[in-house]
C-alpha cells in the first residue's frame, strides 16, 4: 500500500468514522453472546425443532414437530437455520439464531440507506442508532423465528420501491439508476418476504407504498414505475411455489392455512380477543425512544418553515404510512402481539430520525416559544433514556434468578451517563452523533445481559438439566426406564434440541393431526351444534384427552414393560386422580419459568407402581 492510498484511507476514515462505529457496536449488539443462553422463547424453540426435523429426516418441503406437520409458516427461515446446522456442523444455539440477528443488522443498514436517500447522511445516521438501539427489535431480532428475516425483506422492499419511484432523471433509460432492476428487486424481496410469513408482507408493503404514492399526489407513476413482468413473475413463483406443492401433498393444508389466518383476525371463536392491545401498548414498543417516536408521528403534519429540513414534507409520509398505517390495521385484529409490528419498526426509527433532526432545528431557532418547547421535549427525551438503565436494572433483577449487584449497578449507571453525553454533545452541535453513546451503552448493555446475566436463569427457562435428568433417569434400553420415550399431546420444543439422537414419540391419539386450534374448529363445525362457544370446545377438547391417556396406559400389554412418559406438570396436577395406580413420577419440574414437565414411570400394574414409587 503506497502513501497515497494509507492517507485516502485515513481521510475515509476520519469522515465515515460515524458509521463505522454505528456497524460495530450494532455487530455488538445483534452478535455478540448470541449462544450464552438457551433456548427459552416458544418461537426459536419450535424453529430449532423445525430445523432439526429438516437436517435429520429430510423433511424440506414441510417440517414435523413433535410428529405432526408444521404447516403454519413458510420455510425459508427454518431452510436458512438448517443450511446453517448442515454447514456447521454444530448444534448450537447461536446457529439457530444467526439468521434473525443479520437481519438485524440488515435492517439497521437498510434505514441507514433510506434515511439518507430521503434525508442526508444526518437522517440515515439518527435513524440507524434509533432502531439499533430500540428494545423490542434487539430482542426480536435476537432470537430465532420468522419475524426477523420478514422484517429485512419488507424493509428491502420499501427501500427498493422508493430507489424505483424516484428514479434519478425522469428521462434516464430503463436500466439507468434507479431503473427497472430496483423494481425487480422490490417484487423479490415481496417474494422472500411471503416465503418467510405469509401475505402479511403484502399488507407491511402495500400500507406504506400505496398510501404514500396517493397522498403525495404520485400515485399513477409510482405504480406504472414499480409495474415489472419479471419482478411480478419471480414473486409469484416464490409465493406459489411451496403452497402448491404442499397442497399437493396434503389437500388439507388450506384448511390449517385459513384457521391460522382467522384465528389471529378474529374471523373465528378459537383465542381470547385482544384488540386494542396493540394499539394501548405501542409507545412501549418505541422504548426508550418515546418522545420521538410520538413526535414523529406528526411530522407529516407540520409545516416547519424556515427550518430547512432536509427532507421535502411529503417524503415523511412513507414511514409515517408503514408505521402508523400499519398499527392501525394490526390493532384491529383480534390476536395482535407486539412481535407483529417488527418489520414496521424500520419505519418508526426513520420517523424518530426525522423528529430527532426537527427538535434539534426547533431548539436552536430564534423563536422563542418554540425553541423552548424543543428543548423541554428533548430534555424529556435524554430523562427516558437516563431511566431506562434503572428499569432495566430493576427488570432483571425481578426477572433472574442470579443477578450480581455489581452488574446491574453497571446496567443502572449506562444509560444515564450515555444521555449525558448525548445531551453535551447536542447541545455542541454535534447532530446525529450526539446519539452515538447511546448506542455504545445499548451495546454495553446487551453483552452484559445476555452474555453475564443472562445464563444464570438457563435452569428456569431452559432445557439442557431436564434432558441430562432425562438421560439418567430413563436411559435408552435401559432395565428401569425406557428404551419407549413418549411424549403426551404437546411439550415444550425446546426439550428436542437438547436431547441429542434420543427420539420422542407421542401417546397414540394425543396429537392434534395438525394443529389445537385446526382440531377444535373441526369438532366444533361436526358436533353439530348452532353456537360455537369457545370454553365449549375446550372442555370437550380436554375430556377427550383425558380418555385417550387413560386407555393408552391401561391397554398396555404386561409383555411391553415399562415406559417413560413426559406430560406437562398442570396437565398432571388435574389429572391426577386418572393417574392414580397407572403411573409414578419420577421427575416433577417446580419453580419454572415456563412450563413446567413430569417424566413419569408407567407401568402395566400396580407392583410395578409400588416399586417405581420406592
Amino acid at each position: 500500500m503506497g502513501p497515497g492510498q494509507g492517507g485516502s484511507l485515513r481521510s475515509a476514515a476520519g469522515r465515515w468514522w460515524p458509521e463505522l462505529l454505528v456497524g460495530v457496536l450494532a455487530c455488538a449488539t445483534f452478535l455478540g453472546c448470541l449462544g450464552s443462553v438457551e433456548l427459552w422463547g416458544k418461537r426459536e424453540q419450535r424453529a430449532a425443532a423445525e430445523a432439526l426435523d429438516t437436517v435429520l429426516n429430510g423433511h424440506w418441503l414441510v417440517a414435523e414437530i413433535q410428529g405432526r406437520p408444521r404447516l403454519e409458516k413458510p420455510p425459508l427461515p427454518r431452510w436458512a437455520v438448517a443450511g446453517l446446522l448442515l454447514l456447521t456442523g454444530r448444534r448450537e444455539e447461536w446457529v439457530v439464531r444467526l439468521p434473525s440477528a443479520l437481519s438485524g443488522l440488515a435492517c439497521v443498514a437498510l434505514v441507514y440507506a433510506l434515511g439518507r436517500r430521503i434525508g442526508g447522511r444526518e437522517l440515515g445516521l439518527a435513524s440507524a442508532v434509533i432502531l439499533g438501539t430500540t428494545g423490542l427489535f434487539i430482542s426480536e431480532l435476537r432470537q430465532a423465528g420468522n419475524d426477523g428475516p420478514l422484517a429485512a425483506f419488507t424493509a428491502l422492499a420499501v427501500f427498493a420501491a422508493w430507489r424505483r419511484i424516484h428514479k434519478e432523471g425522469d428521462g434516464a433509460g430503463e436500466d439507468a439508476p434507479g431503473g427497472r432492476g430496483w423494481a425487480v428487486l422490490f417484487h423479490v424481496a415481496m417474494g422472500l418476504g411471503f416465503l418467510c410469513k405469509g401475505p402479511i408482507v403484502l399488507m407491511l408493503v402495500g400500507v406504506a407504498v400505496l398510501p404514500y404514492l396517493m397522498l403525495t399526489g404520485r400515485l399513477r407513476v409510482g405504480l406504472r414505475r414499480l409495474w415489472d413482468p419479471a419482478g411480478v413473475l419471480a414473486f409469484l413463483a416464490m409465493a406459489i411455489a411451496w403452497p402448491a406443492l404442499v397442497l399437493a401433498a396434503d389437500p388439507e393444508a388450506l384448511g390449517v392455512w385459513t384457521t391460522e389466518m382467522g384465528q389471529k383476525t378474529g374471523a373465528l371463536p378459537l383465542a381470547h380477543r385482544e384488540r386494542g392491545g396493540l394499539l394501548l401498548s405501542s409507545p412501549l414498543m418505541m422504548l426508550p425512544w418515546a418522545v420521538v417516536g410520538i413526535v414523529g408521528a406528526a411530522v407529516p403534519f407540520r409545516a416547519d418553515r424556515g427550518l430547512g429540513l432536509p427532507w421535502r414534507r411529503g417524503d415523511a409520509w412513507l414511514p409515517w404510512c408503514w408505521t402508523i398505517g400499519n398499527l392501525g390495521l394490526l390493532g384491529t385484529w383480534a390476536v395482535a402481539k407486539p412481535n407483529y409490528f417488527v418489520p414496521c419498526l424500520p419505519g418508526l426509527a426513520l420517523l424518530g430520525g426525522m423528529a430527532w433532526i426537527r427538535l434539534d432545528a426547533l431548539a436552536r431557532s430564534a423563536v422563542p416559544a418554540a425553541s423552548r418547547r424543543a428543548r423541554r421535549l428533548l430534555h424529556l427525551q435524554w430523562g427516558i433514556l437516563a431511566l431506562a438503565g434503572v428499569v432495566v436494572a430493576a427488570a432483571c433483577r425481578g426477572a433472574l434468578s442470579a443477578a450480581p449487584p455489581g452488574w446491574l449497578a453497571l446496567l443502572a449507571v449506562m444509560p444515564p451517563a450515555a444521555a449525558a453525553l448525548g445531551a453535551r454533545a447536542r447541545g455542541r452541535g454535534r447532530g446525529a452523533v450526539a446519539l452515538l453513546p447511546a448506542a455504545a451503552a445499548t451495546a454495553a448493555g446487551v453483552l452484559i445481559g445476555y452474555g453475564i446475566l443472562g445464563p444464570g436463569d438457563d435452569r428456569e427457562r431452559g432445557h439442557r438439566h431436564l434432558a441430562e435428568q432425562i438421560a439418567r433417569l430413563a436411559p435408552a434400553g435401559a432395565d428401569a426406564g425406557a428404551a419407549e420415550l413418549r411424549f403426551f399431546h404437546e411439550i415444550d420444543e425446546g426439550l428436542w434440541f437438547y436431547l441429542g439422537d434420543r427420539r420422542l414419540a407421542p401417546v397414540p391419539g394425543s396429537q392434534p393431526r395438525y394443529s389445537d386450534s385446526y382440531d377444535k374448529l373441526g369438532n366444533a363445525l361436526t358436533s353439530g351444534s348452532n353456537c360455537i362457544d369457545p370454553a365449549a370446545i375446550a372442555a370437550r377438547f380436554e375430556g377427550r384427552q383425558r380418555r385417550v391417556l387413560r386407555d393408552w396406559i391401561d391397554r398396555r400389554p404386561p409383555a411391553a414393560g415399562p415406559a417413560a412418559l413426559l406430560i406437562r406438570v398442570p396437565l398432571l396436577e388435574r389429572w391426577s386422580a386418572d393417574l392414580a395406580g397407572r403411573a409414578a413420577p419420577l421427575v416433577v419440574e417446580e419453580n419454572r419459568k415456563r412450563t413446567p414437565l413430569a417424566l413419569l414411570r408407567v407401568v402395566p400394574d400396580a407392583a410395578g407402581i409400588a416399586d417405581a414409587s420406592r
